[in-house]
C-alpha cells in the first residue's frame, strides 16, 4: 500500500510541475506559463481591468493584437518570443482585417436601426465619426491603448494619413485587430460588449451631419407631402428691435397646429431658415431606443478579407 500511496504522490508533483492549460473559445488550449516578462504581464492585467470587458484570454493573444506590424518590422526577434514568425504577423494583420470589418457592420447596422430616417450621406458621415481612424485613435487613448501597444516610428507613419499623425493611424489599427482578437476568443458577443461600452459610448451630434444647407423649406415641404401631413406655415412668435441695429426674430414652422421647428435670426428670412432646419433635423435624427444589432449575422463567413484598395492599410 505505501508502494502505491508514494507512486501516486510522485505522479502527482509530475503533473503538478507541467504547464496547467485552460480552454478559450472554439476549445482552443492556451499555456498558463507564460514566456512574458513580469513588467508586460502587469500592464496587460492593468489594461484588462482598464477597459472592464473580456479580451482575448492568453496574454500572448493579447499583445499580438497590441503589437502594430512597424514593430514587427524593426524586431524580427524580441526578449518575449512573440509576433516574430510570418505566420504571427499573418495572424495580427488578419485581426486587423476582420476587426475593421466588425467595427463597420456593427456600427453601421446600429446606425441604421437607431436613426431609420438619417440620409445615406449622413449615415455614412456618422459611421466614420464612430469607427474612423480619428475617433479609433481617441478611442485608444481614453482606455490607454497607446500606453501598452508595441509600434516604431518608420517612414511610412511619418506623415501620418489624410491628416491624421502617425501615432494615432498606429493605434487605430491596433483597437482594429484588437477586436479581431476578441472575435475569435470571445465570440460575437465579446466584441458586441466591446463596441458597445468603448465604441458607441462616445457622444456624437448626429444633426451635425446632415446637410441642409440647399433649400431646407422646399426639402421640408417634400417630406410633410410624403406623409400626408399639411404644409410648413412659418409664424412670427418674438421679436425684439425691429428698428434696432440689432434685431432679433424668433419664427416657428408649423404643419396644421404642431409647432415642429423653431428658429432665431437677425432677419425673419434667416428665422423662418433656422427653423426650417432645426424640423428636419428634428424628423432625420429620431432616434429608435434599445435596438439591438443581431448578432447571427457577425460571423466570419459574412465577412470579406479582401484588403481594400483605399490607403488607409498603415
Amino acid at each position: 500500500m505505501m508502494h502505491f500511496a508514494n507512486a501516486a504522490n510522485a505522479a502527482r508533483r509530475r503533473l503538478g510541475s507541467c504547464p496547467r492549460l485552460r480552454l478559450g473559445a472554439g476549445g482552443r488550449a492556451h499555456s498558463s506559463s507564460s514566456s512574458l516578462n513580469a513588467e508586460t504581464v502587469a500592464s496587460l492585467s492593468a489594461f484588462r481591468a482598464r477597459l472592464g470587458v473580456a479580451l482575448p484570454s492568453s496574454n500572448e493573444a493579447l499583445l499580438g493584437a497590441l503589437t502594430h506590424r512597424s514593430f514587427v518590422a524593426s524586431s524580427p526577434t524580441n526578449a518575449n518570443n512573440s509576433i516574430t514568425s510570418d505566420s504571427d504577423v499573418e495572424e495580427s494583420q488578419r485581426n486587423r482585417i476582420l476587426g475593421a470589418r466588425l467595427l463597420l457592420f456593427h456600427v453601421t447596422n446600429h446606425v441604421l436601426l437607431a436613426h431609420p430616417r438619417l440620409p445615406a450621406h449622413a449615415v455614412e458621415s456618422l459611421v466614420e465619426a464612430y469607427v474612423g481612424d480619428r475617433a479609433l485613435a481617441d478611442m485608444g487613448r481614453i482606455t490607454g491603448i497607446h500606453h501598452v501597444m508595441r509600434w516604431k516610428k518608420n517612414k511610412t507613419l511619418e506623415d501620418g494619413l489624410a491628416g491624421v499623425p502617425g501615432q494615432a493611424i498606429a493605434v487605430a489599427r491596433v483597437v482594429q485587430a484588437l477586436v479581431g482578437a476578441i472575435y475569435h476568443d470571445q465570440g460575437a458577443k465579446g466584441v458586441d460588449e466591446f463596441i458597445k461600452r468603448h465604441v458607441l459610448s462616445r457622444v456624437v451630434d448626429v444633426a451635425s451631419h446632415l446637410r441642409l444647407q440647399v433649400n431646407p423649406k422646399g426639402t421640408l415641404r417634400a417630406i410633410l407631402k410624403e406623409q400626408k401631413r399639411p404644409s410648413p406655415v412659418s409664424r412670427m412668435l418674438k421679436e425684439t428691435g425691429r428698428l434696432s441695429a440689432n434685431p432679433v426674430f424668433i419664427v416657428g414652422v408649423y404643419s396644421g397646429l404642431e409647432k415642429i421647428g423653431e428658429g432665431y435670426g437677425s432677419s425673419i428670412a434667416m428665422a423662418e431658415t433656422r427653423a426650417c432646419k432645426n424640423a428636419l433635423e428634428r424628423h432625420f435624427t429620431k432616434e429608435v431606443k434599445d435596438i439591438q444589432v443581431p448578432l447571427d449575422m457577425l460571423t466570419e463567413d459574412n465577412l470579406t478579407f479582401a484588403e481594400d484598395t483605399h490607403p488607409q492599410q498603415q
